[in-house]
């Protein structure tokens, strides 16, 4: 069976195939076509589950998402898929439900479309953490437990409300430290956790230097070290050159020139970043030797953040380890779970072979 594309091109930005073989499955963000991994990590699992389908990048502007997912809710042959940056949060009203995971982390990475054209939200990004911190798969774990644990969250949208919903439960007489760029966010997200059975605190860039000598893991949950040029307001910005440990106030460039924007911005950028990288570099110094950094960033593969942290003796992983296990847990749990039942393979049975397929095809 070939399935059509050209209802969906009309409202994307990148290229896509004119058809593909089976079901279709997705990654919707603002740019995934040029950074994100998982349309090769999920067509090698879907290949060597013997799944007749394609995943495919979506990229569509905020001012898009509406309409795309109309499309979507009356293409059968659509699956479900994957949301990315910007629209975790803002995909929620456009849905016709969400499940418990969706609730607890406040935001959504995952839509499945179901048998009667209904689009269900899910989130995997808070067991795809869980996985990276505690179990890694086939390699080794970089926490044995988070019971008692300090953790240190930095960012606000929908993956930090993800890590923390998922931490929460885990930390028993531990605590979740959160750190964003409105402290507003930050109190919301703290109260969260609260709400979840878990101790979680709001926590500005001034309390930083006092409070990293005890914190036994630091998170970056937001953009702050992505690769790519990203729109903002009515112009363009990069944040590849900061790190999330410290103050980021990247400029934003207006023009219609990739190599103009990109000229301008490191012309402006300069001092703030050598500003951010060396106020970085003193602050993971302050964090004790047994302390691991996680940065869900995974473009570039070694963004400033890890860097810094392995320079100074610390274990370290960027997004690698949670796009695999919160990729695998949306293939097989939601995205792919119908036509997995219909070729009589069972959920338990093929997270692993799907976690090792996704492993393989991922590239640095």
């Amino acid at each position: 069976m070939r399935t059509s594309i050209a209802p969906v091109q009309a409202l994307v930005e990148n290229a896509l195939p004119d058809a593909v073989s089976g079901g279709v499955a997705s990654v919707i963000g603002q740019r995934p076509s040029t950074y994100s991994k998982s349309p090769a990590m999920w067509n090698a699992a879907m290949r060597e589950l013997g799944l007749e389908g394609a995943y495919l990048p979506f990229d569509v502007p905020a001012s898009g998402l509406r309409a795309l997912l109309a499309v979507l809710r009356d293409t059968p042959a659509w699956w479900g898929g994957s949301v990315t940056v910007p629209h975790k949060k803002a995909v929620w009203d456009l849905l016709d439900d969400v499940d418990a995971s969706a609730y607890a982390a406040g935001a959504v990475n995952t839509i499945v479309r179901t048998d009667t054209g209904r689009l269900v939200g899910a989130n995997t990004d808070g067991a795809g953490l869980v996985f990276a911190l505690l179990d890694g798969g086939d390699e080794p774990p970089l926490i044995d437990t988070l019971h008692g644990a300090l953790v240190l969250a930095i960012g606000g949208g929908g993956a930090a409300r993800a890590a923390v919903a998922a931490l929460a439960p885990l930390l028993g007489t531990g605590e979740v430290l959160i750190n964003t760029r409105t402290p507003a966010r930050a109190r919301n997200l703290a109260e969260r956790v609260a709400s979840l059975g878990g101790r979680g605190r709001a926590v500005q860039d001034r309390d930083l230097d006092a409070l990293l000598p005890a914190v036994d893991v630091v998170i970056n949950a937001s953009t702050v070290g992505q690769a790519g040029i990203w729109k903002q307001g009515d112009g363009w910005t990069m944040l590849e050159a900061y790190s999330p440990l410290a103050p980021a106030d990247a400029p934003v460039i207006t023009g219609t020139s990739e190599d103009a924007i990109r000229s301008a911005w490191r012309e402006q950028a300069a001092a703030g970043v050598e500003a951010n990288l060396q106020c970085s570099m003193a602050r993971v110094q302050r964090l004790q030797r047994h302390a691991v950094v996680v940065d869900m960033v995974y473009a570039p593969a070694e963004t400033v953040l890890l860097r810094h942290a392995r320079a100074a003796g610390h274990r370290a992983t960027n997004g690698r380890r949670m796009l695999i296990g919160q990729a695998a847990e949306a293939l097989v749990r939601h995205v792919c779970a119908r036509a997995l039942a219909q070729i009589g393979s069972d959920h338990a049975d093929v997270r692993g072979t799907v976690r090792r397929a996704m492993a393989a095809a991922y590239k640095e």
